[in-house]
Parts: structure tokens; sequence; C-alpha cells
């Protein structure tokens, strides 16, 4: 543009200097150069306008590649294992081949150093540490990848002290489908609540939450087929609807052993929604409700209903290494046994803070608690449960658990995490126990993870 510019005074200027004008132009000839000249100024002008705007756009943009760039290094460094798979583009054909053969492998693994301030301490989640000393929490090999372009295939199994399992193996419909809807069949995490869905190396402390490990055990994977559908609002919102198998790791449900009925497998509902609220926050909404067997009796139910609520705050443009994440969920029991109504209740709220690039910490309250007036601790002895409560038995006659809670609990558990990088994590917490039924416990730990491989991100 600075050329074109040049040469087009240059030529104007030779126009007026030309001799030619100055001695041999008259009348007529005198007014069409000085229309030429001054349609050339006017020219000069809508040059020096389109310029001056090119360049502000110009500026426009590089500002907007320099957000989105700080933008995405930000959420790679937030989550700890978020890698996406390598594009198409560029690929040779052997390339493409052998990636449609080989799907996205991941191996995270998780360990623990613990001290517990008692023996036989308490310990709610499966995988929470559970004595004192270097603790196996979790071994996860993850495998992802696209079937066909019908649909998409993702499963992992946990290895834990207690062996392999399969904590998710489903498939995901990718084609259209009436309704903004779509499938999933197989294992799978179900969408109760937040902190069900996401893994544990993604979350944000050592151990699970009280409510979750309580209600949901370690975590709630039925064997199901779930629908999804986008209800056409002007903000995002989900509904989901699942059905499947009752036999589930957890206290809550159970298979009616005597029954041959749809209506007591287990049926889970999921309400989420979204709001931007600005560039800077969102907020996240949703409700869930959970119904089936609970293998106390027959005939016998569980409906387990759940409130969730999730909020985070990143100012982009001043600070994009400062974020603040406040996440909580209320949860509510009511159980038929042959006794009697159980009714109880767990809620949980955290705040992570993140305020370094590689730094954050966080604080965490959760609470259990029944329906039924709970006996104070004498002098730090135990005494009798106050709370209700039924032992599931296996078909032996053998002890296997318990559906429902023996008092009151709160935990208090603050944190600090410090991220190398996006493949390995270092986590200090320290979590209180008070329990209305036994002694209090201090327990402290020392989290490191390590992540190799794919594995795709977590939702918002």
């Amino acid at each position: 543009m600075n050329l074109r510019r040049t040469t087009i005074v240059l030529f104007a200027l030779s126009i007026v200097s030309s001799p030619l004008i100055n001695h041999k132009a008259h009348g007529q000839e005198r007014d069409e150069i000085k229309q030429e000249l001054k349609e050339l100024k006017q020219m000069m002008e809508k040059m020096q306008e389109r310029i001056d705007d090119l360049e502000e756009r110009n500026h426009v943009l590089e500002q907007q590649a320099k957000d989105e760039a700080e933008t995405i290094e930000v959420e790679e460094e937030t989550d700890l294992t978020v890698i996406e798979p390598p594009s198409e583009e560029g690929q040779t054909f052997l390339g493409k081949a052998l990636n449609t053969l080989n799907p996205e492998i991941s191996v995270t693994g998780i360990f623990a150093g613990a001290w517990y301030s008692q023996d036989d301490p308490f310990v709610f989640a499966e995988i929470d540490p559970q004595n004192t000393g270097v603790n196996v929490q979790e071994i996860e090999l993850g495998f992802q990848a696209n079937v066909d372009p019908y649909f998409r295939f993702d499963s992992f199994f946990p290895i834990t002290e207690e062996g392999i399992e399969i904590e998710e193996a489903y498939g995901t419909t990718l084609f259209s489908l009436p309704l903004n809807s779509q499938f999933r069949v197989g294992k799978m995490r179900a969408k109760f609540g937040r902190i069900n869905q996401i893994h544990r190396h993604s979350q944000n402390f050592v151990t699970l939450p009280l409510p979750a490990a309580q209600f949901l055990g370690e975590h709630l994977n039925p064997t199901s087929i779930e629908a999804n559908f986008l209800v056409p609002v002007p903000w995002y919102m989900e509904l989901s609807a699942s059905g499947g198998s009752p036999e589930v790791e957890t206290p809550t449900f159970a298979r009616d052993e005597d029954a041959n009925d749809l209506g007591r497998l287990l049926y889970i509902f999921h309400i989420a929604n979204f709001f931007e609220l600005s560039e800077s926050l969102g907020v996240s909404l949703g409700g869930s409700f959970a119904t089936g067997s609970n293998g106390t009796a027959p005939g016998a139910r569980s409906n387990l209903y759940g409130i969730d609520l999730f909020a985070k705050y990143r100012p982009l443009r001043n600070n994009p290494y400062q974020e603040i994440m406040l996440q909580s969920e209320f949860m509510y029991l009511d159980a038929e046994t042959p006794e009697e109504n159980l009714e109880n209740w767990g809620w949980y709220g955290q705040l992570v803070y993140r305020f370094a690039k590689r730094w954050n910490s966080g604080f965490r309250f959760g609470i259990i608690d029944t329906n039924t007036p709970v006996e104070e601790e004498k002098e730090g002895l135990l005494v009798e449960p106050a709370g209700t409560f039924s032992l599931l038995r296996d078909e032996e006659g053998e002890e296997e658990g318990m559906l429902g809670l023996l008092g009151r609990t709160y935990r208090i558990s603050p944190m600090l995490t410090f991220n190398p990088s996006e493949f390995s994590r270092m986590r200090l917490e320290y979590d209180y126990l008070n329990q209305s039924f036994g002694p209090n416990q201090h327990a402290i730990f020392l989290q490191f993870q390590y992540a190799i491989g794919a594995h795709g991100a977590h939702r918002y």
C-alpha cells in the first residue's frame, strides 16, 4: 500500500510541475487539469482511509490470536491430562490407517503417602488412602477411538490393590438424531450430580466428598442405556434419562433378587443448565433423581435426590493464570427397609483458587447426617449409634454393606496443589473428621499423579 501511494503522489507532482501546464495550458485545458488533481486528491484520501481501516483490523486480529493462544495454554495447564488427538490434516494415508486401527491409549497413576491419627481409620471411598504409609490409589488404563462415522467407543479400567475392574465401557452415537439427541450404551458413570461424572485424577482433592462416597459409592456406574436431549432454549439445557442394571457398587441400590420387573431396575434422570454470565464467569446448575431397588427386601426401593452447582471465574484479559472455582452438591436419600424408612442427607462445598501458573489451593467442607436425633459423644468414648441403618448381606448371609447412616459426620479439608506440567501433579491435603459416634480423626496426605498418553478433556 505504501508503494502505491508513493507512486500516485509522484505522478501527481509530475503533472503539477510539468512546464506544459505552466506555459501552454489555457482555459478549458487548465480546468480539466484542476479537475484531475481534485479527483487524485479524493482517491488518495480514500486510499488512506482504507489503509487505516486495514491496519485497525490487523491489530484486532493480532490481539484475538494472542488471547486465543493464552486461553489454550491456560486450559492445557489446568487439566492434568488434556491432550487433543493429532489433526488429520497433513497425515499420510498410512498414518490415517494406523490411527484408525489404534485407539488413543492413556495410563494415569495415582499414589499417596498417608498418615492417620488412629489405627483402623475411617475411610469412606474405595480408592481413598486406606492406611498410614504409601498407598496405590489407582492405575487407570484408557482406550478411546471412533469406531466408524456413526459411533465412538470409550473404555477405562482402573487397577487397584483389589484387582482390575471395568469403570466405563460405552459407545456413543455420532450421527444426527431428532431433537438434538444422543445415546450412550454400556457401563458408564451416570449423570447424577457433578462429582460422579469426573474421574479421580481430574478431581481437586485427594479424598472423595462425604455425600458422594456415602450415597454413590466410589462411582455410580450402572450398565444402562442413556438418552440425552438438548432443549432449544436461549441457554444451554440438557435432559438425560437412563435405565439399566441396579447391580452397582453402592449400598444405595442393589438388585431385587425376587424381581422380574422392569419397574425395579435403576433409573436415573438429570437436568443440566449452563449460563455464561460474562466473558469471565460461567455458572452450571443441575438437578438429579435416581430410583431403584435397594436389596433389603422384595420391592424395597431407594430414592435419591440431588442438586449440583458449579461456577468458574477466570479473568483472561487481566491475568489468565488466575481462576476461582466453586462447586457444591446436596443429596437426600429416602430408602424403604423392612424395619423403617431411612431419611439421610449430605452436602459439600469446595472452593479452589488458582493463584499462579502452576499452583492452586482449596478448601472443602462436607457433612452427612440422618433425620433422627444424634447422641452426643461422651468423654471421647464410643457410644451406641443413634442413626438408622439396615445391614446388607450376600447370598451366604455374610455382612457386605450397610444402607443408612450411624449418625452425623463432617469433614474439613484444606489442600495445596503444584502442577509441574500437564502430565504430573503433587498435592498436599489435611483432613479433619468429626463423627458423633466415634473419636475425631486427623489425616495428612501427599499425593502424586502421573499421566502418559492421550486422554480427552472432561466436561466444563
